[in-house]
């Protein structure tokens, strides 16, 4: 075995375990968050409920500009245009779980009133993310087949291809930060509004944390999305 044949397989196999690790860490992260939101829904926030904190907190930060929606399905609550939408688990409850939830997307409002052009440029980037990720493996494909017809248009094709995936790739990375400065919001709004000690502050961040490893896993399985081994999924 030359030399060549020895860099060529051990390169293999650390691509296939870096591919196997990060399948790993992505399938994890979702079942990871609801085991932990219903471990830590079974704690009383020591509150009346989220719609009061959400009203409390909209009146002493935005002067009650900040409205509350509501939304289906599970962890599927979001910040839009200064309105929280909340699931039905989340929505009206009193727990440690739905109360780190609600103020965590009252965390983006912060970011929204502080930074509003990062987050009017952050949204922009997202629509374009979105747009482009769902042209990228098709001109990909494309892009392999004109190998075949004409070399010089294949390698304009597969360089666009790739441009457009490490820019989807730049956008993930920046929503972990964005996320994680929404989460950090939230934990010193709970401090201050629903006057939650040293053990409820541990809690929430807990269940913050495993959110974050969502928004990790939805940056590993863009990074896969070439090999075809992973699903959209979309938690909190």
């Amino acid at each position: 075995m030359s030399v060549l044949d020895i860099v060529l397989y051990t390169l293999v196999g650390v691509l296939v375990i870096v591919i196997v690790v990060c399948l790993a860490i992505a399938n994890y992260a979702g079942s990871n968050l609801v085991a932990v939101f219903e471990q830590y829904e079974k704690y009383s926030a020591d509150f009346f409920d989220t719609l009061t904190l959400a009203k409390k907190i909209s009146q002493g930060e935005f002067g009650g500009n900040i409205k509350v929606g509501y939304t289906d399905g599970f962890l599927s609550d979001y910040y839009y245009n200064r309105t929280i939408y909340l699931s039905s688990r989340v929505a009206s409850a009193s727990n440690i779980s739905a109360f780190a939830v609600c103020a965590h997307e009252l965390g983006h409002a912060i970011q929204y009133r502080d930074e509003p052009q990062k987050m009017l440029k952050f949204g922009k980037r997202i629509r374009l993310s979105n747009v482009l990720s769902k042209f990228t493996l098709p001109l990909f494909v494309i892009g392999i087949v004109c190998i075949f017809i004409n070399i010089l248009l294949a390698i304009a094709i597969l360089t666009f291809s790739v441009v457009m995936f490490l820019i989807g790739l730049v956008t993930k990375l920046s929503t972990i930060k964005i996320e994680k400065e929404a989460s950090e919001n939230g934990i010193k709004l709970l401090q201050k509004y629903a006057n939650f000690d040293e053990t409820q502050v541990r809690y929430a961040k807990k269940v913050l944390s495993s959110a974050k490893l969502t928004y990790i896993a939805s940056f590993l399985k863009s990074m896969l999305k070439w090999t075809m081994l992973v699903n959209k999924y979309d938690f909190y």
